[in-house]
């Protein structure tokens, strides 16, 4: 009988390809926490984490033996490993990035040793410096948890392939059909975002009936709104014309764009804007040469109309997907963005 090796073969790949060939397997993301001996705090984005025991309780990651902390990691008693939440991304950014002010308007309590539990975290786990292990170029933490806690409605932030993604439940939510719906008009995706509008919109009708407005003078209004906030933040600081004004800065918005935005044809648009304008909702500015180059700007009622509106479409677009998770409706929405874009 063969007695087995006692030293691997050398590698048959490069680093990038070993690289690259672990990104395929998706992990969390957790930023690991703690404090120097001098009290300041010290963090990292790492998705080198995973359980080792329940009893005792012991979780581990890793850490790069160049790293700056690693001094500080090594010495305190404790460290707190945070799993971020799906709306993190940008904290796992921070915290990743080298050089950067990663502390300044981060929101945090104080966990076992003074480690820095941040806010919002999906789950927290606060760990006593157990052990370590020096492997290749990395140093193995080997945590015992002392504290843990988490959210049960958080969706958790995602990392593969050098990219951050969201979870999406493979199995069937309980609240939906069970098996596809055979009938041509159960699956045909214009049907059913036909449905889908009618849902969304059947309860949304009074508040916009409320106003006096049809579906489109609530799209037009919604639409300007949008580009006046936009043109204003725009326009913080810009020159002024000769006249005084600040060109843009109103979000106006030409006839024939709007019509193509708000989804209707344009002589019914420039009907429309102008029985708006004649009730006080709009400002319209002629092209006398182009009906299509006349320039819409939403009022100040208008827009007092629109923010009224937005405010309750967000609040009873809130109860419609009440029961979604936060990744659902993101993996929706995209979806949804991308069909429109007629990608």
């Amino acid at each position: 009988m063969m007695s087995p090796p006692r030293k691997a073969a050398p590698p048959v790949f490069s680093p990038r390809e070993f690289r690259a060939s672990l990104g395929m397997f998706a992990t969390g993301v957790t930023i690991v926490t703690a404090r120097t001996a001098e009290g300041e705090q010290v963090g990292l984005t790492a998705n080198s984490f995973n359980s080792v025991s329940l009893d005792p309780p012991l979780v581990l990651w890793s850490l790069a033996r160049a790293a700056g902390s690693l001094p500080a990691f090594s010495a305190g008693s404790h460290y707190a490993i945070n799993i971020l939440a799906a709306d993190q991304k940008a904290l796992a950014e921070r915290f990743a990035a080298r050089g950067a002010d990663r502390w300044t308007g981060v929101a945090f309590t104080e966990g076992a040793g003074r480690a820095p539990l941040l806010a919002g975290a999906a789950a927290t786990f606060e760990c006593f410096n157990r052990s370590r292990y020096e492997e290749g170029d990395h140093v193995i933490f080997v945590g015992e948890v002392e504290r843990c806690s988490h959210r049960a409605d958080a969706s958790p932030l995602l990392f593969h392939g050098g990219k951050f993604y969201t979870e999406h439940p493979l199995q069937a939510d309980s609240s939906a059909p069970q098996a596809p719906d055979p009938r041509f008009v159960g699956g045909y995706l214009g049907y059913l975002l036909g449905q889908a509008s009618h849902a969304v919109y059947r309860n949304f009708e009074r508040s916009v009936a409320a106003q006096g407005l049809t579906h489109i003078a609530w799209r037009v209004l919604a639409l300007l709104h949008d580009a006046h906030a936009a043109a204003t933040a725009a326009g913080a600081g810009a020159a002024p014309a000769a006249d005084g004004t600040i060109p843009g800065v109103d979000g106006a918005v030409p006839v024939g764009q709007l019509a193509r935005d708000v989804l209707a044809k344009q002589p019914t648009v420039t009907k429309l804007v102008q029985r708006m304008a004649d009730e006080g909702l709009l400002v319209l500015r002629a092209d006398p040469q182009d009906q299509r180059r006349t320039l819409v700007a939403a009022s100040e009622g208008g827009l007092k109309a629109a923010r009224i509106l937005i405010t309750e479409a967000r609040a009873q677009e809130q109860g419609q997907l009440a029961h979604w998770s936060a990744s659902e409706v993101d993996a929706l929405k995209r979806m949804l963005q991308r069909l429109a874009a007629g990608a």
